[in-house]
């Protein structure tokens, strides 16, 4: 960070929301804060002045991004916030895994030493210029924000305002943290002419006159960095500023350079071109080579500390290394020259890192890219373009992915500069197709893909061309440009089949089987056996394993669940193999399928486990993210919120890809909602939208259930029945989610119908609604591909939940009854969410029903409740709560009694927990059912359970354990 100018002015608010916001880090709510401004407005100095008022008590670990050389020196505003941070005894120092190399655990690595500071002290950690970031900061950051909650960490960081567009990855980076919790922005505008005032007073050492305050304000805006410049040799009685002065605020940037000796005018501008800070000694080297005559003036150390002196360069902690106060500053220098001078300046550099590299057998990455960056800006097209190949090459053995796409990219622009060169067309796209494969770069891949496709020989023949379709068709639906469409694996099989026996016509017999059997192709089936049969005797692993997954997606349609999971668990294994790892979530996907329905703990678990293989195999982030978006739904469905949040902090601490960040976004709406976080929820949707707008040929998506549920959060029943029986009544296969759309869609209803009862509006209109889905729907929409028992134990409870609802708004007398089956069927599958929900209404609908139901009301609610915290389900909490109070239920102490039972008898039931205090109090099995709305014989069922778990020979040994202390003494009954 730069240092902070005087005459801090005119901040007072923003000053006093950052000690608010440190405040509450240091009490141990960890949040983030994105400063935002026009350069020059005082982002840095406003940062400075409020860590200098938190004293001595945190932690502040600053560190500034810098413009080129981000794109070759991963956590380069990292290195420099960490370079003198303690170090914590058993846990690896940042500095130590991001000093050399990006390293793929660095986020979880910084995180946890992180974890080990914030008990100690506060942590406060400064990233300035987040425009300039390098893309393995913003992985680190987005982990960070992404954090623990309850930890004493602040995260501030600085941004250019209009810099955000410069690349697509902070675009989306940014948009992805506006959606996260905890995260605020805080919009810094210019001074207006009063603090200008102010600020010039406290520059210039008394009260400027008012019209040089207007003329000042006419030329800078109001900008705190230009006012500084501009009044830098003004007198405090002067009334203009001199009349040279251009209105161009190039110049007024440039005011303090000007007055620097030719020399240290020369060595700044060198440093511009350069683009990176640099030391002495190699501008020493430089200089010579570039104005002999300006070296005359002094060395190169003597016109640094001259530079620094105007405030023209700072020196980097280390001391050895300089860069520019400001960034404008370097910008402007280069405006200052022409083409040719920076060309002439751009070779010279590239000669300077010729030299330096010459002879060396492992030259470092930095510098191989800086040579490549120097010949290109030099206009050598040549040298430029085997450059650019030699450093995309060592940029793969230091994991630097982005720069190494980058590279290739650049060859390609410059190969038709370089006629003679051996690598063709062909060569380079393939090589920047197999990198960004390598990284996970989908779009990037699939824009190598099509290119290769285009060319006249569809890559290099029949097979080739043949393979490069299958891969675009997979891309396509990563991407959500296409839903595998079938014509293109069929035009794959054809071009194939000129060798019915090689590898590729078995791949590509196995994705006209993967696309065929998703849009009932009747051939499908018989082609995912002949790949198999091609696949295993050429002996080609990737083939291989897509062969088998596809024959187990044949056996899942087939309802044939253990062939499946064997097929799919042999293309897992030829995936690892192939180090495919579009492969390998394919077949993880289908052995998941076939083992159960994605809402239980089977598929969560399933997702975690391969989730965990990727990891360990060292696949790119975009194949994690999409296992742990789904592992995070499924964990969401059966309640485990805990688990739902570790997997989508992990989706997120990263660049997902488009589809797993659509995914996750959708279950962290869920999330949220469920939870009362109503702003979250709807940021996390419309993130979603956006992404789906963007690539609306994702299908199979819980777009419309999600939906529904977030609205009905936010109490818009009728935009909440839409979106429901939208997704109900869409053509083709059913969408993700199906299953909850028509009790949605009927909850929806009921609820319009009963606000409009209360405020005395019509309803025959709703009820007609009602009566319409009814008959169009009777039952709730299902999934054919599933049929496993839990899955039908599933079905069975919306269908519950769906009777409820309708007996809800039609206020019939049993409605009590359906609202306890719904919750118990909601209990036997897991999902507790809606189970929650059920007992609410069961209680509500007992105390409007009947005063005599009050007891199995109380039980009903303790129920909700009991679920209700352990959920953190906050909204349904409250309504819980409300209920309890408006019927003057006291759910504490008979909480606290029945909770105590449950200690001394564990292991049962939450339904044999209820029926336990019924029994306790005396009750006979008539008097619990009619209670508890069940029959008789449901109860003596629950009570021989506990006599057999408890090993009780009777009710009353029953009874008498239960209120057994856990010192073996009975309780005393009142």
């Amino acid at each position: 960070m730069g240092t902070a100018g005087a005459g801090l002015v005119g901040r007072a608010r923003e000053q006093a929301a950052l000690k608010t916001f440190l405040d509450a880090a240091a009490a141990g709510s960890a949040g983030s804060l994105v400063i935002s401004g026009d350069a020059g407005v005082g982002k840095t100095a406003l940062v400075q002045r409020a860590c200098r008022a938190a004293g001595s008590a945190p932690w502040i670990f600053s560190g500034a991004a810098l413009p080129l050389a981000s794109m070759t020196v991963p956590f380069l505003a990292l290195r420099a916030a960490f370079r003198n941070a303690p170090q914590v005894d058993g846990v690896e120092h940042p500095t130590d895994i991001i000093s050399s190399q990006a390293h793929p655990d660095a986020p979880v690595i910084i995180d946890a030493w992180l974890d080990q500071l914030c008990p100690l002290r506060p942590v406060v950690l400064v990233i300035d210029d987040l425009h300039w970031a390098d893309l393995s900061t913003l992985d680190v950051l987005m982990y960070l924000i992404a954090g623990p909650p309850d930890r004493r960490l602040a995260l501030i960081a600085t941004l250019r305002s209009g810099e955000s567009g410069v690349g697509n990855r902070l675009l989306r980076w940014l948009a992805d943290i506006r959606r996260l919790p905890r995260v605020d922005w805080m919009a810094l505008g210019p001074l207006d002419r009063l603090n200008t005032g102010f600020q010039l007073a406290g520059l210039m050492g008394g009260a400027p006159h008012q019209s040089l305050v207007q003329d000042v304000f006419n030329h800078t805006g109001g900008n705190a960095y230009l006012n500084r410049l501009v009044v830098a040799d003004v007198r405090t009685g002067s009334r203009h500023l001199p009349s040279a002065l251009p209105a161009d605020l190039k110049v007024a940037v440039l005011r303090s350079w000007v007055a620097l000796s030719p020399g240290a005018q020369t060595l700044t501008q060198l440093i511009a071109v350069g683009g990176r800070p640099i030391g002495a000694q190699d501008l020493a080297a430089l200089m010579p080579a570039v104005d002999p005559a300006a070296m005359l003036s002094g060395g190169a150390l003597k016109l640094l500390h001259e530079s620094a002196a105007a405030g023209i360069l700072d020196c980097g902690p280390d001391a050895t290394l300089w860069w520019f106060h400001h960034p404008m500053i370097a910008e402007a220098l280069l405006q200052e020259l022409d083409g040719d001078q920076r060309r002439r300046w751009h070779a010279a550099f590239a000669q300077h890192y010729e030299d330096q590299l010459a002879g060396l057998a492992h030259p470092n990455f930095q510098s191989l890219a800086a040579l490549a960056d120097h010949h290109y800006a030099a206009g050598h097209a040549e040298d430029a373009f085997y450059a650019a190949l030699r450093a995309s090459a060592a940029a793969g053995k230091v994991g630097g992915a982005a720069e190494m796409l980058r590279l290739l990219r650049r060859a390609l622009d410059l190969r038709s500069s370089v006629p003679e060169a051996q690598e063709s067309f062909a060569d380079l796209w393939s090589r920047l197709r197999s990198a960004a494969e390598e990284t996970g770069s989908l779009e990037e891949e699939l824009e190598a893909v099509e290119a290769l496709l285009a060319l006249p020989d569809g890559g290099s023949g029949p097979l080739a061309e043949a393979e490069l379709l299958v891969r675009r068709s997979l891309l396509r639906f990563s991407t959500g440009k296409a839903f595998l469409p079938v014509e293109d694996a069929r035009r794959a099989v054809l071009l194939a089949a000129v060798e019915p026996d090689s590898w590729q016509h078995g791949l590509a017999l196995a994705e006209f089987a993967h696309s065929g059997l998703w849009h009932d192709d009747p051939e499908a089936a018989a082609c995912a056996g002949q790949a198999l049969a091609i696949a295993a005797a050429a002996g080609n692993q990737r083939a291989l394993s897509y062969a088998l997954t596809a024959n187990a997606m044949a056996a899942v349609f087939a309802d044939r669940a253990p062939e499946a999971i064997d097929f799919a668990a042999g293309g897992l294994q030829a995936a690892v193999q192939a180090r495919d790892f579009w492969a390998f979530v394919h077949a993880t996907m289908w052995l998941a399928n076939a083992t159960d329905c994605w809402s239980s703990v089977a598929f969560a678990e399933l997702m975690r486990t391969g989730r965990q293989q990727l990891l360990d195999l060292g696949a790119p982030h975009t194949y994690v993210a999409k296992l742990a978006a789904n592992e995070a739904g499924s964990y969401l469905a059966v309640g485990r919120w805990r688990d739902c949040a570790t997997a989508l902090r992990l989706a997120l601490g990263s660049d997902p890809g488009v589809m797993a960040d659509v995914d996750t976004r959708l279950v962290a709406a869920r999330l949220a909602a469920w939870q009362g976080r109503q702003d979250e929820a709807e940021a996390h949707l419309a993130r979603a939208e956006e992404l789906y707008a963007a690539n609306v040929a994702f299908l199979n998506l819980s777009f419309d259930a999600v939906r529904a549920e977030v609205l009905l959060a936010g109490g818009n029943q009728a935009a909440a029945y839409a979106a429901a029986m939208k997704g109900a009544c869409t053509d083709g296969a059913p969408p993700t989610m199906c299953e909850w759309l028509i009790p949605l869609a009927a909850r929806a209803l009921a609820d319009r119908i009963g606000l409009a009862q209360d405020a005395g509006n019509p309803t025959a209109e709703l009820f007609a609604l009602l009566e319409d889905l009814k008959t169009r729907f009777p039952q709730v929409v299902s999934d054919e591909g599933y049929n496993s028992p839990l899955y039908r134990a599933q079905l069975a409870a919306f269908n519950h939940l769906y009777a409820a609802e309708v007996g809800r708004a039609r206020a019939e007398p049993g409605n009590a009854v359906q609202w306890a089956a719904a919750a118990d069927a909601f209990h036997s599958v897991s999902f507790l969410w809606e189970e929650a929900y059920c007992c609410w209404q069961a209680a509500e609908s007992m105390l409007l029903r009947s005063h005599t139901q009050r007891t199995a009301a109380a039980l009903w609610l303790r129920r909700g409740l009991e679920l209700a915290e352990g959920l953190q389900a906050l909204p349904l909490k409250d309504q819980l709560e409300k209920l309890a109070a408006s019927a003057r239920i006291d759910t504490s102490h008979p909480e606290d009694a029945v909770r105590s039972l449950y200690e001394v008898l564990p292991g049962l039931t939450p339904r044999e927990r209820e029926i336990l205090d019924h029994v306790v109090a005396g009750r006979t099995y008539g008097e619990i059912a009619r209670s508890l709305v069940v029959s008789e014989k449901t109860v003596s069922s629950h009570i021989s359970n506990m006599l057999r778990k408890t090993g009780a020979t009777n009710r009353m040994d029953l009874s008498r354990l239960a209120t057994r202390p856990a010192s073996g003494k009975p309780r005393r009954s009142g």
